[in-house]
């Protein structure tokens, strides 16, 4: 939601996308924020001349990326080659935001391992288990849970780096287990790694937008910066930092996202919000977010039929003839995406 700042839209791969590969994107942003799925598949594909939900989805079957918890505490696309060495990294910082949760709901670290010991057992003969399987085995083994506790579970297991999702079952995301990590260079290192990443797929970054993305302290993410000889630049006499010197390129007048696009991973500011007539809230809800001229001007939501995909937008302010061809412009490239014919309606 920051358009303005210099060579953003081209890092972050939104204008003239130039990846030929689902994975060529996951790569280069190095994790995509997938608690939607098929949305997310969007975020990757909207990057990718001509890639459609089935594409991405094959992709994703393939194992070409990964979807795990790496960051923050939800899920992101990652490339299985980036896995264990940001796991080592932000994993310690999301079990320390667990662990008060953990303990007001009687998970101990005991627990938590040994319910992550069953999980690896049961998947090591390499058939993919649902979640609800999961809790199966976990009953069978005298280690009942459900709900919260599960959840606590399964994402314990996950970003101490022993399994990742797999293949979809119908509907319902499968685990699979993760191969052991490679050896790893030291942390200063691997911060240094995370900044120049984030700065490479992101565009110019300040210090609270790398500790947002990574859910790394302020601190560490000052240290990463340092480390990664990132250059300064000011933007709005606010201090930013840069991998390379920043590629502009126009504002595209009409977006249609995914609501956790990477776009807007970084530490939002009020003022993001300035033409959104909603909440904070309202744009978590959506199930994506209409920018317009690369600001947040709306919500919109899609309904899939056997020919046809619905696209209503939320909150629309009235807009001029160019703004609306272009919105239905990008109605038709999510109809193609999605292999339906579009069907685009404007609430105010």
């Amino acid at each position: 939601m920051k358009p303005s700042i210099p060579g953003r839209l081209h890092a972050l791969g939104l204008v003239a996308p130039r990846f030929d590969h689902a994975v060529d994107v996951v790569r280069h942003l190095t994790c995509v924020q997938s608690q939607l799925h098929d949305m997310a598949l969007w975020s990757v594909a909207r990057r990718t001349p001509g890639l459609t939900l089935a594409d991405a989805r094959a992709a994703f079957e393939r194992g070409d990326f990964l979807r795990t918890h790496t960051m923050r505490g939800t899920w992101h696309f990652i490339d299985p080659a980036d896995i264990h060495w940001l796991l080592t990294l932000t994993a310690p910082r999301m079990r320390q935001q667990m662990s008060s949760t953990n303990k007001a709901i009687g998970l101990s670290d005991e627990r938590l391992d040994q319910c992550a010991d069953v999980i690896v057992q049961m998947l090591a003969a390499g058939t993919p288990h649902t979640r609800p399987e999961l809790a199966a085995g976990l009953e069978a083994a005298g280690l009942l849970h459900a709900g919260q506790e599960l959840a606590h579970v399964v994402m314990h297991t996950e970003i101490s780096a022993l399994i990742v999702s797999g293949p979809m079952r119908g509907k319902q995301h499968t685990y699979v287990p993760l191969p052991p990590p490679p050896i790893l260079p030291d942390r200063e290192i691997l911060l240094a790694e995370a900044a120049t990443r984030y700065a490479r797929g992101h565009g110019p970054v300040r210090d609270k937008d790398l500790a947002w993305w990574t859910g790394l302290t302020l601190t560490d993410s000052r240290r990463a910066i340092q480390l990664a000889g990132l250059r300064q630049m000011l933007v709005d006499d606010e201090q930013y930092w840069a991998l390379d010197e920043p590629i502009e390129a126009e504002v595209p007048r009409v977006m249609l996202m995914s609501n956790f696009d990477e776009y807007i991973s970084y530490a939002r500011d009020p003022g993001d919000y300035a033409r959104f007539a909603g909440t904070a809230s309202d744009v978590m809800r959506g199930g994506g977010l209409l920018m317009i001229d690369g600001r947040l001007a709306g919500t919109w939501t899609r309904t899939i039929s056997t020919t046809a995909v619905e696209i209503v937008i939320d909150r629309a302010a009235p807009m001029g003839s160019a703004t609306r061809a272009a919105l239905d412009a990008e109605a038709a490239t999510f109809g193609r995406f999605v292999d339906r014919e579009p069907r685009l309606v404007l609430t105010t």
